[in-house]
């Protein structure tokens, strides 16, 4: 399989220029796929959004009466999803839980496939997303999203974000989870951790609720940035032990967390990404 460098400026092939619109992910240097992959992948991809189109009613629906069981049905989207694609999640918890009680948990970025991989590691929690507005724009999915009872924040609006944020703690105390990725958005597959936004790290000490930090590993192996067309794998999601909030500054906390990935991120993903990764 050809790895493209778009930055070396190679010379390009015949096969580059007859199947650019099946890249994986190639202006961000991915490999370049065949007819075959992208078929495949394009009737993966269209069964989820038949499946999408299907759910995403019958959630905001079940939503108006009660938002756990809607989130129930969400469970079942991602699972379904994962099954599609053949990718599995393999999770580690550094520590014991309380499903009934409320963390927030705050997550690394660099796949699509990492909300996916996050609520089927934490399948015994009501998780209730951070997402910024854009998302919300989405066909089908964003009108599920905003429906749903998420966080949605619009950073372009400081007091709408802040207000958005002190009303997840309503959610909180009825024993719902928040679930934030601090980058805010993917970072790059082999780049280092990008800046974290302060806001749910602010949450967590309005609230007093305790902070549990995650990693996963191997997703952006699976789909990188950039790409339509997944792998097949495992995806690995280490959940690490809950840190009380109490004394402690944000920055601190932001430390600890950005700690807690970097360290389980560095350079090891997971390995059934790596082998799907060499094998493309």
């Amino acid at each position: 399989m050809l790895r493209i460098d778009v930055r070396g400026g190679a010379p390009v092939s015949s096969r580059r220029v007859i199947v650019p619109a099946i890249s994986r992910g190639v202006a961000r240097g991915g490999e370049a796929g065949n007819a075959a992959v992208a078929l495949v992948s394009a009737l993966k991809l269209l069964a989820v959004a038949i499946h999408t189109v299907l759910i995403a009613p019958v959630v905001v629906a079940v939503a108006l009466v009660d938002q756990r069981a809607a989130y129930r049905i969400c469970q079942l989207w991602a699972r379904l999803n994962l099954l599609i694609y053949a990718v599995r999640v393999r999770t580690t918890r550094l520590a014991p839980l309380d499903p009934s009680a409320a963390y927030v948990f705050v997550s690394n970025h660099r796949s699509q496939f990492d909300i996916l991989a996050v609520i089927t590691a934490l399948l015994d929690f009501q998780l209730r997303w951070v997402a910024k507005v854009e998302l919300t724009r989405v066909p089908v999915f964003g009108w599920a999203l905003k429906h749903t009872g998420h966080v949605i924040i619009d950073r372009s609006n400081h007091l709408q974000a802040i207000a958005s944020l002190r009303a997840a703690r309503a959610k909180m105390e009825q024993g719902v989870s928040v679930m934030i990725f601090p980058e805010g958005t993917r970072g790059t597959l082999e780049g280092p951790l990008l800046p974290f936004k302060k806001g749910g790290f602010m949450l967590a000490l309005e609230t007093g609720f305790p902070v549990v930090p995650i990693a996963v590993r191997g997703s952006a192996e699976l789909l990188p940035r950039g790409s339509w067309q997944p792998a097949s794998g495992e995806i690995e999601v280490v959940v690490g032990a809950p840190i009380p909030v109490a004394g402690m500054d944000r920055d601190e906390l932001i430390e600890r967390v950005r700690a807690f990935m970097e360290a389980r991120l560095d350079g090891r993903a997971g390995t059934a990404g790596r082998s799907a990764a060499a094998a493309r």
